[in-house]
């Protein structure tokens, strides 16, 4: 064999190796992504087989648990209602009479259609659940030693909740006949995630519950790593008797140190992505998702082509035997589906291998003359994404405040304590606020913290969300130099927010510094007298507002939908999802505010010159 051809040898050895990298060693590849219904589920599958996929994950668009808002003005099953739990799905038959059966049935016959799926093409499932969840009370009024940790938030909830202690051997019973129930029917799923201590989950004794670390005392002297154990052993074991097998990944436990744990666990299952016994890395992620895992949620559509690639980047040295690619907004799947594809056994070394990929992906996309702008498109877009990051307390800017306080929709006065039900109760109910209504009527408080509040909150948001709006009107701008005007607008929508969320920061701050100085109006302004900076700067903030919710009206047009995700019907609308009248209440709010300009009158003196 000539030196030429040994190196041509080594060369498809390393780009085959490459490949491997991307792929997992194993051969397990899980895409996941966004499907609207059967049709689409199939058609994500079957595309997704095309790049390799030997799994798709199931969670996506699953009916939400409505029936868990039981509580009259508790927000904090908004948390819970999104992710599937294990009990809540395939109900033990010790529990039927606790959970609605409807629900469950529906659940089990969609995983069981895309099962089907699954099945013709030769693929598994992949699922995440959030356990153990909690329960009705009524359970541990009838069954008191099941009683495990709380689970809510203490802070964020108006309700004690609990979730079933996982060291009793009944509860392990009925988490054992859960899953063998589920694979059952579903027997293509095998690979399963766990997510804990958040949402409504929780582990008894952890040192992650928001509550505090408690659980049932009778299993107080348990080590995590045999309440995991036994837990991983229960549900293996429900698998083994429907003669299917299970690996297991569990996370959020935020166990000081996970490794110790994993060295006691075995191969195919994980503690905090780190598997037994060797604490090698269970699963690599990487991809853009839709929903929770988009930075401008609720707007959709954006494309993150840098980020793609970038997470493409990270794990190519990653030595995890299963690795996940999230191929998330609907609206780009075959864009990212093309990256991957493109990506396969190409080395990032740095920065400037990724920008030099994209834009050669752009030129043969898009044409050589567009690939520049296309690559500053996506740069700005980058920028803008990596700025909102730095807003994420448990969750973006513009799902904990735009969307779960209502900051899009409800109007903003100097005395909203004093709003009528009418002029309050189209938003009031959406918001996510388990405190007094003052901390409701409060801009800044986001469920129960205050890290946009005062002015040192003002300003830090203010120079953030300015750095994202200069990115994204860029970005719009670019868009369609490009031709793409759809994208322009949808970038456009998403500045309203900027606009919007900056604003309601702003203007609570001033409000809030007003009320601490503790001046008061002159009952008659002395003639001369002229808007001092605080009214100028407050009543500026209050009409930028009404003008920018006139703008996104106008750009939402006769379809909200197209660019906003959206509650499908009005009666579905709740705290996590706007309603499909949103430029109803948008002008809702516009009236009310313009209802209020005098109302500032008792704030400031009046000018009089």
């Amino acid at each position: 064999m000539t030196k030429r051809t040994l190196g041509w040898v080594a060369i498809l050895v390393l780009c085959l190796f490459s490949c491997a990298r991307a792929c997992g060693e194993a051969g397990k590849l899980v895409f996941s992504g966004s499907y609207l219904d059967i049709s689409d589920f199939e058609q994500f599958a079957n595309r997704a087989k095309k790049s390799g996929a030997t799994h798709i994950d199931l969670n996506y668009s699953l009916p939400r648990r409505l029936w868990e808002y039981d509580t009259e003005g508790d927000p904090y099953p908004a948390w819970v209602i999104n992710t599937p739990t294990l009990l809540k799905t395939a109900v033990p038959t010790r529990l039927e009479k606790y959970l609605p059966k409807e629900y469950s049935d529906l659940l089990l016959s969609i995983l069981e259609q895309r099962c089907r799926v699954l099945r013709k093409l030769g693929l598994k499932g992949s699922m995440q659940f959030q356990d153990p969840s909690m329960l009705p009370e009524k359970v541990f009024t009838d069954y008191p030693l099941w009683r495990g940790a709380r689970v809510d938030h203490p802070a964020r909830s108006r309700v004690a909740r609990f979730a079933p202690t996982i060291d009793d051997p009944e509860v392990l019973e009925l988490y054992r006949e859960s899953v063998s129930i589920l694979l059952g029917r579903c027997p293509e799923l095998d690979l399963i995630t766990v997510v804990t201590n958040d949402s409504g989950a929780g582990l008894d004794w952890s040192p992650g519950l928001y509550s505090g670390r408690f659980g049932n005392t009778l299993y107080r002297d348990r080590t995590m790593e045999q309440r995991i154990a036994s837990f991983f052993e229960a549900l293996q074991g429900g698998a083994k008797s429907v003669g299917c097998s299970l690996e297991l990944n569990i996370r959020q436990t935020r166990e000081p140190d996970p490794a110790r744990i994993s060295h006691k666990l075995r191969p195919g299952t994980a503690i905090e992505n780190l598997e037994g016994p060797d604490a090698a890395p269970f699963k690599a992620s990487a991809g853009v998702k839709e929903n929770w895992g988009n930075v401008f949620e609720p707007v959709y559509g954006i494309p993150r082509p840098v980020a793609f690639v970038n997470s493409l980047a990270r794990i190519q040295k990653n030595k995890a035997k299963r690795v996940e690619i999230a191929v998330g907004e609907a609206l780009h799947r075959e864009f990212y589906f093309s990256l991957y594809d493109k990506a396969k056994g190409v080395s990032f070394q740095d920065p400037a291998d990724i920008y030099s990929f994209l834009r050669t992906f752009a030129s043969e996309n898009f044409g050589p003359e567009k690939a520049s702008e296309y690559l500053r498109l996506w740069q700005a877009i980058d920028e803008a994404e990596m700025h909102i990051r730095l807003l994420n307390t448990g969750g973006y800017i513009f799902v904990l405040g735009t969307v779960h306080q209502r900051w899009l929709t409800r109007p903003f006065v100097p005395f909203p304590h004093e709003l009528t039900q009418d002029e309050k109760g189209y938003y009031r109910k959406f918001q996510f606020q388990a405190l007094s209504e003052e901390y409701a009527n409060s801009l800044s408080d986001i469920q129960a913290t205050d890290v946009y509040s005062g002015w040192s909150g003002r300003h830090f948001t203010r120079r953030v969300l300015d750095a994202v709006e200069d990115r994204i009107r860029r970005a719009s701008q670019i868009a369609l130099q490009v031709g793409d005007g759809t994208l322009s607008r949808r970038l456009q929508v998403f500045n309203c927010l900027v606009v919007n969320a900056r604003g309601a920061v702003s203007y609570q701050a001033q409000l809030d510094r007003i009320k601490q100085l503790g001046i008061k109006p002159l009952s008659h302004s002395v003639i001369d007298s002229q808007s001092d900076w605080d009214r100028q700067m407050m009543m500026e903030t209050a009409r930028a507002e009404i003008d920018n919710a006139a703008v996104l009206i106008a750009l939402l047009g006769d379809n909200p939908g197209n660019f906003l995700m959206l509650a499908p019907a009005r009666e579905l609308e709740d705290i996590t999802l706007l309603g499909p009248d949103i430029s109803n209440h948008l002008k809702r709010k516009i009236d009310i505010m313009n209802s209020k300009w005098e109302d500032y009158k008792r704030v400031f003196t009046t000018p009089n010159w």
